[in-house]
């Protein structure tokens, strides 16, 4: 709420500044297509919000409805009102994009309308006549057809419910990893959808909110498709890393300037991932699960690709794009980027010590990771007088010292003191910020 606030104060004094020549015309737009529906004006952003709520609960209640007396109707009754819904909100689609082509509460309503209405008229019609299929052929079918909605309409809904009907889809194939795996094909058919939104500005709420769910989803749908050889040679945790990497640093390549953090999905849902990788394997017990995950030797690894090329692919293609990005982080001079963005490389040093038996060596190595990550973002915390970096920096060191502490045998009074010392530094560093920040303290 400040950065909308911020912003909007800005928006106040561009005609001013324009009017005494301190900002050209063209700087004053340059600005406001950099801000966005940043810039604090939440009232388009509220009828958006609420007029594709209500096609949402208009199109739930007509299927109610239509529900409700379903066993009384004749066939040919049935047949009109599967049709109904999805001609009513064909024509409303069509007079959005006619008579208010740049109003984006009539386009995303429409659009919402249009994609609920498909998905009841093929469920409807599927069971009047008995047409075969099971719940994988429905959502194929489903978000394949509402897929054209998101383009046409430039609605968010619609490429929401894409993501997630993909993903189920890919989960319902749960006896065919060969067909599990056209969910990078269907993935990718939406991608130039984010494009196009985020192309205008990538800090718009439909390209943010699509990233937000993008990340959200993804394990889902790479643990549905690659099911197949995640267990080989610790391939997910590997993989899980690279994708976790790999989101963390485009976010921050890509969407780094982001005034706010509701306006940085993929860094942040990145960044927390890695952590929680990375805390999980600070026990020595999560690397002894690893023993032998590399012990099969080059043979077995090649067999392995050449029996599910494609799968492997995908796989490789992951690492490969992960290490792009963190080879490109080096040009930004942030030490702090490049060393998070390197837990695949530490996750792979550790399994490498595992399988010649030094576990232990491995447990001490992301315990010695963390604490150094911990540090480094307190202290860049304390340089950029950024309370957020110092609270995340201190949180992370409060995991390490406390899975410590759970991990060894001591009693309720040693956990109890460093409880009580955690809480104590906590409040110490946000009370000196906050004094050197000018913020008022009780």
């Amino acid at each position: 709420m400040r950065e909308r606030r911020h912003v909007a104060w800005l928006y106040q004094q561009l005609p001013g500044l324009v009017a005494d020549g301190t900002l050209s015309s063209e700087a004053a737009q340059n600005l406001r297509r950099r801000y966005g529906e940043a810039g604090g004006e939440s009232g388009p952003q509220g009828v958006t919000l609420f007029g594709v709520l209500g096609a949402v609960l208009i199109g739930c209640g007509i299927i109610l409805l239509i529900a409700y007396n379903w066993d009384d109707l004749g066939r040919a009754t049935r047949v009109a009102l599967c049709f109904t819904p999805l001609v009513l909100a064909q024509a409303i689609a069509a007079w959005a994009l006619w008579r208010r082509p740049e109003s984006a509460a009539w386009r995303e309503s429409a659009g919402s309308f249009l994609a609920l209405a498909i998905g009841a008229s093929i469920a409807l019609v599927s069971q009047t006549y008995d047409i075969g299929g099971d719940l994988g052929d429905f959502l194929l079918t489903w978000t394949l057809l509402a897929l054209p909605i998101a383009y046409v309409m430039r609605a968010t809904l619609p490429a929401l419910l894409y993501l997630v009907g993909i993903a189920a889809w890919a989960g319902a194939q749960w006896t065919s990893s060969a067909e599990a795996l056209g969910y990078w094909g269907l993935l990718g058919l939406v991608m130039p959808w984010w494009r196009l939104e985020a192309k205008q500005n990538p800090y718009r709420s439909p390209p943010i909110i699509f990233a937000w769910l993008f990340a959200l989803v993804l394990p889902f749908g790479v643990a549905a498709s690659l099911r197949s050889v995640l267990d080989v040679h610790a391939t997910w945790l590997l993989l899980a890393s690279a994708i976790a990497g790999a989101l963390f640093l485009a976010g921050l390549r890509f969407w780094g300037e982001a005034p706010s953090t509701i306006q940085k999905p993929l860094q942040t849902l990145g960044a927390l991932a890695l952590i929680l990788l990375g805390l999980a394997f600070t026990f020595e017990e999560a690397w002894r699960s690893q023993i032998g995950a590399w012990g099969s030797g080059a043979q077995a690894l090649k067999n392995e690709f050449l029996s599910q090329p494609l799968a492997w692919t995908i796989v490789v293609l992951w690492l490969g794009g992960w290490l792009c990005l963190w080879i490109d982080s080096f040009r930004c001079k942030d030490p702090l980027r490049t060393f998070l963005g390197a837990m695949p490389l530490f996750l792979a040093a550790g399994l490498a010590l595992t399988n010649v038996g030094h576990s232990f060596s491995a447990m001490l190595l992301f315990n010695a990771y963390l604490f150094a990550l911990g540090v480094g973002v307190l202290l860049s915390g304390l340089r950029g007088q950024s309370l957020g970096r110092v609270n995340g920096g201190m949180l992370i060191l409060a995991a390490v010292i406390l899975f410590r502490f759970f991990d060894v045998d001591l009693g309720f009074i040693p956990r109890a003191v460093a409880f009580i010392l955690l809480g104590a530094g906590f409040l110490a560093v946000n009370v000196v910020m906050a004094r050197r920040r000018g913020v008022a303290t009780p």
